[in-house]
């Protein structure tokens, strides 16, 4: 059964959204601070620091013996524990500015957060974007679950972009399964995907640098989006698509993140494709395609959702980007140093 579903429209006002805004986040320090030690073991453990009030020398007289000088040790005590209890101990900063530098707390948790938060301008078009792009892969398809069928939540994740000054580069908002609740044999069965050797990689890289090949990198679009699903997932309809009252859920035509097969449907999807425009899989590495045209050679090197190509002829490499770019959508890097090549893959 087959139908197109609404996803053009957010019909925010539809959905249960609390009145109360979006929730704080809040963080709990999970270090325990430990009994300060006893005068004794404080004692033992630094030598006694002998402080000078200011104006103490001055009101001394020039001839009073060195006695006059001292600090009571006693008044010294109290005023080391007075600072010792407004400074806080040296770990608890550390912690918190471990959670500030790993945590943005401008992104939201929730969908309900995000479309009535400061920003719900930007986060509305983000997935406005995602749910466009899933309606043109076609992704999804409206259903009706069947008896003894059972349908997988999704989630809505938020990420903010950002620059090397820090200033915001895009808003972005995907759309994932929650494939912990997949069960082994009824909603997948093999989930492995090959991934590069980095050998391989060190090897093609110094191939082209011997031969001064040309080395160029395109990165696809949402991949995963691209990968035939083999067995039937459905999945319970997601905050912000509305589905016509015969169906109360979708069934997945295509892989999305956070299913547990996405990596290996998108990575049979691109090996089929690049197989059928004349390359050969290598028999050293399955992410290594090569193909040889009237002597001259062509390595296509894919590593997820970068792919690499280099090769002894101009012409032949940009044959084969023109093949990528009709079947898969593309962002076209250029031209890559060698040394380049390896943190631009793996980063």
């Amino acid at each position: 059964m087959s139908t197109s579903m609404n996803v053009d429209d957010l019909d925010v006002d539809s959905l249960d959204i609390d009145d109360d805004g979006p929730r704080q986040t809040e963080y709990k320090q999970t270090g325990k601070r430990k009994s300060r030690p006893s005068d004794e073991d404080e004692a033992t453990r630094r030598p006694h620091t002998v402080r000078h009030r200011p104006g103490l020398e001055e009101a001394s007289a020039p001839d009073s013996s060195s006695s006059s000088h001292r600090v009571d040790a006693d008044e010294e005590e109290k005023s080391g524990d007075q600072d010792e209890e407004s400074t806080p101990p040296v770990f608890w900063r550390a912690s918190a500015n471990a959670v500030e530098a790993t945590v943005d707390l401008s992104e939201p948790s929730t969908f309900q957060e995000a479309v009535n938060g400061p920003d719900q301008v930007h986060w509305r078009k983000a997935i406005h974007a995602e749910l466009k792009s899933m309606r043109l892969r076609g992704v999804f398809r409206a259903a009706k679950l069947p008896n003894g069928q059972r349908a997988i939540g999704t989630k809505w994740v938020f990420k903010i972009k950002r620059k090397a000054d820090g200033s915001i580069e895009k808003y972005k908002a995907r759309l994932v399964a929650k494939g912990f609740k997949q069960k082994y044999g009824i909603d997948y069965t093999e989930t492995f995907s090959p991934v590069v050797k980095y050998v391989t990689l060190r090897m093609v890289i110094a191939i082209a640098k011997y031969f001064g090949w040309p080395l160029d990198q395109l990165d696809v679009v949402t991949a995963f989006l691209y990968g035939i699903m083999k067995e039937q997932v459905f999945c319970i309809v997601p905050e912000g698509v509305e589905l016509d009252s015969n169906f109360d859920c979708l069934e997945l035509v295509k892989a999305i993140y956070g299913l547990k097969q996405a990596s290996r449907v998108w990575n049979e999807t691109f090996d089929e494709f690049v197989c059928s425009i004349g390359f050969q899989v290598s028999a050293f590495d399955p992410c290594l395609y090569i193909k040889v045209v009237d002597g001259h050679c062509v390595l296509v090197l894919v590593y997820v959702d970068d792919v690499l190509i280099t090769g002894s002829s101009p012409e032949l490499i940009a044959r084969t980007k023109t093949d990528l770019k009709t079947r898969f959508e593309m962002t076209d890097s250029g031209k890559r140093q060698c040394d380049d090549v390896p943190a631009a893959l793996c980063g």
